[in-house]
């Protein structure tokens, strides 16, 4: 299973891209990486990789409405 810590910062920041509809292409390095690492394939992002995303962004706001930043 991969984690946010797995990734840059620049290739996390892809990915949320990516999940939100923000963005229809990214750089080819950033897209190697991203199926390096299982996240994407021909048939566009994974589930793994939607779930990943919903579950940081959850958990980041979570933080910082208990004030955790």
């Amino acid at each position: 299973m991969v984690a946010r810590r797995d990734m840059t910062s620049d290739e996390w920041k892809w990915l949320v891209r990516l999940c939100q509809h923000e963005a229809d292409s990214v750089p080819k390095v950033i897209e190697e990486r991203l199926i390096e690492l299982g996240l994407s394939g021909p048939n566009g992002l994974s589930n793994e990789a939607r779930d990943l995303v919903q579950r940081e962004l959850l958990s980041e706001r979570r933080n910082r409405l208990q004030g955790l930043h």
